[in-house]
């Protein structure tokens, strides 16, 4: 009889070691979400106007949804579009998918941080259908502080009359200085715009 019990017991502390190895434990292990992935802020429809330490209004920005991350001190836009009016009246306009404001962890956000415009990015002045300057490319850097765009991304460019294809640039929407370069091996490609007048 005390064989029978010892060998049931065994038995059943086999099957518990079994049963506790291969089934998953559900009592002390709870499903946890890294908060870093998760926003505190979502907000949808969204319109903005950052002003520069002057008190002139740097830009307008409208989104469809933004995305506030604490944990990584980031903030994500959705369906972006940013407009930047110069004093001289002129306008700048920028659109993207997404776009980013990401400042460095250990120094408190700023209005004015660079804005990362994500995937395909245009950008122009002017008239949509006719621009005076026409930049078409992937993620592109907005720096309000600056007023500078740039990427290291191919870029596609139209500018006083020329057209420019190169692996970056960087613009100053201020001054008009136009920075191109290209990878090594490869070229800045520069085609020049001719009208023909009528005779």
């Amino acid at each position: 009889m005390t064989k029978k019990i010892l060998v049931a017991a065994i038995l059943t502390g086999i099957l518990g070691v079994v049963l506790y190895l291969f089934f998953p434990k559900e009592l002390d292990e709870r499903a946890t979400t890294d908060l870093a992935d998760v926003p505190d802020i979502y907000l949808k429809k969204v319109q903005i106007q950052a002003f520069n330490e002057t008190g002139h209004l740097a830009y307008e920005l409208a989104a469809e949804e933004i995305e506030q991350f604490t944990v990584q001190t980031k903030m994500l836009f959705k369906h972006l579009n940013i407009l930047v009016e110069r004093e001289n009246g002129e306008q700048w306009h920028m659109s993207a998918r997404l776009g980013s404001v990401q400042p460095e962890s250990d120094n408190p956000s700023q209005i004015l941080e660079p804005i990362e415009l994500l995937g395909t990015v245009n950008v122009y002045s002017g008239d949509i259908n006719d621009p005076e300057y026409l930049f078409n490319g992937m993620n592109v850097v907005y720096d309000p502080s600056t007023n500078t765009i740039y990427s290291d991304e191919e870029v596609y460019i139209k500018a006083s009359g020329s057209t420019y294809d190169a692996d970056s640039f960087r613009f100053d929407l201020t001054t008009k200085r136009l920075a191109l370069s290209s990878e090594p091996g490869s070229q800045v490609e520069i085609q020049h715009e001719s009208t023909i007048e009528p005779e």
